[in-house]
């Protein structure tokens, strides 16, 4: 097993992809900072706003076969920013996302499909500095978006269409009523109710939900998987508003 430097590796790598030639262009080794000479991933850049809450979304479309190679797959990183819309530096930085295994055969050089579709496909979270024991909460908003198969269909890789939501969190130690609710919607899709329960360590869990809160609560980001299939998936992450 291993695991992906995500600021250090595919967000970093094809920020300076982009920044030199452009969205949509292809990340290098050299853009890795490794010394072979290697075309990697295809690689997109979006900015996204909900409410005060900002974000930045990395896309990465795997284009070698070469066993060696970082195995990106499809790889879809959202990332909290702050208030400029900077995602949040190394130590404070949370991200979720969706990874798809790259599709069979000979990768296209130019395509927007991440292989999304698959049925292998998965959602994630993750970040720095996770909260360990869950401060009191009394009506606190974050205003969150919701990934969900970028790359099928007009959800293109640079124009993401996003869910959006504000999730209220409600906890005081030993309260009865510890919850996070609200809802993400998006254009074209049914409506995701988000109904978890708050725990003592920093985490949320139930009716299909799972994340965690992060930075002293200033910001979170979990996983929604009610929906039954990979399809229906989401990431969602977002920041405190009040």
């Amino acid at each position: 097993m291993g695991f992906i430097d995500i600021a250090g590796g595919p967000v970093n790598g094809s920020n300076i992809a982009i920044d030199a030639r452009g969205n949509g262009t292809i990340m290098t080794a050299a853009d890795l900072g490794l010394l072979f000479p290697l075309n990697i991933a295809q690689v997109w850049r979006a900015s996204a706003s909900n409410g005060t809450a900002k974000f930045m979304i990395n896309s990465v479309r795997q284009i070698n076969t070469f066993a060696l190679a970082p195995q990106f797959g499809g790889l879809v990183i959202g990332q909290v920013a702050d208030s400029a819309g900077k995602p949040l530096a190394v130590g404070s930085g949370v991200y979720f996302g969706e990874w798809a295994p790259r599709a069979a055969g000979t990768p296209p050089s130019d395509s927007t499909n991440l292989n999304m579709s698959s049925g292998s496909r998965t959602v994630w979270y993750v970040g720095d500095n996770p909260v360990t024991a869950t401060p009191n909460l009394s009506n606190v908003t974050y205003n969150v978006i919701g990934i969900r198969q970028t790359g099928e269909g007009a959800n293109l890789p640079a124009t993401p269409n996003l869910y959006n939501g504000v999730l209220t969190a409600n906890y005081v130690a030993g309260g009865s009523s510890n919850t996070l609710a609200g809802n993400l919607s998006r254009t074209g899709d049914t409506t995701v109710a988000i109904n978890a329960t708050i725990n003592s360590t920093g985490q949320f869990t139930g009716d299909g939900v799972q994340g965690r809160f992060y930075n002293n609560a200033a910001a979170l980001a979990g996983i929604y998987t009610g929906g039954g299939t990979a399809a229906t998936n989401i990431a969602f992450g977002g920041s405190r508003s009040n």
